[in-house]
């Protein structure tokens, strides 16, 4: 069998999130995109994602195993939920599904989820990074943009974080409220006390122009150094409504 490239993949996932997200639709399941492909909703399409992320509600997780099995995935248990894989070919595409709460295993950190999550989703349009996926629009609920932020924020360690991070305060920052996003925080100090550290450490990346150095590598594109200030200074924002 001849293996698919990037590109290939990236339009069979696109293809795939499509039909689960009608059948979820059909099958009454509520779900929500978190993950790259959110990011990719709500900014331009920076990197290639090929993985489908998503949360559902615990009481929809038995109709939800049965669609990802009818829809080819075979599955697995997990510290979050659930995860499967589907193969094409020579490659593959995984999924993981939260249920009831999102956990990182980098930090972690457990961040748990309410109905607010769901009623706070919008549909949007996702595409992909590749030409031949940008020519495709799948609509899907996908988590609002500070929520959104937290999640990308919470993990330790990752590129494509990183990146996804810097792509929401290129493409987003002037939408994205600062008061909202400490809303959802709420009481929880320890998880205030991570973001606070990882908002720092970001903010030493950029300035060092490590943050620039892994966009290119990843994007093929550069980041103005002019956006890179914007950037500081918005991290900086943010630290100051945390503390």
């Amino acid at each position: 069998m001849k293996k698919l490239s990037d590109a290939e993949l990236e339009v069979k996932s696109l293809q795939d999130l499509q039909t689960i997200i009608i059948k979820a639709k059909k099958w009454k399941i509520k779900l929500a995109v978190i993950g790259g492909y959110a990011v990719q909703a709500h900014t331009k399409a920076y990197r290639l994602t090929k993985d489908i992320d998503l949360v559902i509600t615990r009481e929809a997780l038995w109709k939800f195993e049965g669609l990802l099995r009818e829809s080819g995935y075979t599955l697995r248990e997990t510290e979050f939920g659930i995860a499967g894989s589907k193969p094409f070919n020579e490659g593959f595409i995984d999924i993981h599904v939260s249920v009831g709460k999102i956990f990182d295993m980098s930090s972690s950190i457990t961040y748990p989820v309410s109905q607010e999550l769901f009623t706070n989703a919008k549909e949007l349009k996702i595409t992909g990074y590749y030409e031949a996926s940008k020519q495709l629009a799948c609509s899907a609920p996908v988590i609002d943009l500070e929520t959104l932020l937290l999640l990308k924020l919470i993990p330790t360690g990752r590129g494509k974080d990183t990146v996804d991070i810097l792509a929401l305060l290129l493409d987003k920052r002037e939408e994205i409220q600062l008061a909202n996003l400490v809303s959802k925080i709420k009481e929880n100090i320890a998880l205030r006390r991570h973001l606070i550290s990882q908002l720092r450490s970001y903010a030493e990346f950029v300035r060092k122009g490590e943050a620039a150095k892994l966009w290119f590598n990843i994007t093929g594109s550069r980041i103005p150094a002019t956006e890179r200030r914007e950037i500081l200074k918005f991290i900086r924002k943010m630290v100051d409504a945390l503390r």
